[in-house]
């Protein structure tokens, strides 16, 4: 079976899967990833197409920018349901199949797919404008329309920070639930006016 998966188009179906995203571009760094009047870049080192498995892989010093809002990873790992996909031949398969790498521009289009979810391995960087968020894995689940960051979480605006085990941003409701393991805290550093940009000192 022949898919034809175009890096760009298939990362912004699954990131702009919810409207949330854009709602909230104030409120978190993973809003920029949802605003669907900028294109979506992805450089990467190496792409793996695994038809059988329905799984595309971009590894190797992956970079997706859209707008103002810049993801870095290890590893970004999409998986997606091609059951819809009509269409015959062997080139995306067979490469897959081999684990040899596949053309980006090979077989159907990744409107007939279904994206299903996103798995970026770390260490996982989200940058929008001043805000930041890093961890050591990164999920975007479609199907449960939530994002889930996990390990050595740190969000940070300005001067504030907020840390903990892991984060689940809720897409529907735009709310994010920051938890730590048994026995561990979630931690908070909040400074007055702290997250507004710092002025450069003056020339004494």
């Amino acid at each position: 079976m022949t898919i034809r998966l175009q890096p760009y188009a298939l990362l912004a179906l699954a990131l702009m899967a919810a409207p949330a995203f854009a709602q909230q571009e104030s409120a978190s760094p993973f809003g920029g990833l949802g605003n669907s009047k900028d294109p979506i870049k992805i450089d990467a080192d190496r792409l793996e197409i695994f038809d059988k498995e329905q799984r595309a892989v971009f590894s190797g010093n992956v970079v997706a920018v859209q707008g103002d809002t810049t993801m870095r990873c290890s590893q970004l790992v999409v998986h997606y349901d091609q059951s819809a996909t009509q269409g015959g031949g062997q080139t995306g398969g067979n490469q897959a199949a081999a684990g040899q790498p596949a053309d980006a521009q090979a077989g159907g289009t990744p409107a007939e797919n279904n994206i299903k979810k996103l798995e970026c391995a770390g260490p996982v960087t989200v940058v929008s404008k001043d805000q930041t968020a890093t961890g050591d894995n990164a999920t975007f689940d479609r199907q449960a329309n939530r994002v889930f960051l996990t390990g050595k979480v740190a969000l940070s605006q300005g001067q504030n920070v907020q840390q903990c085990d892991h984060i689940v941003y809720d897409l529907n409701t735009s709310i994010a639930r920051c938890e730590s393991k048994p026995g561990g805290r979630v931690q908070g550093v909040f400074v007055p006016g702290g997250n507004e940009p710092q002025k450069p000192a003056r020339p004494r």
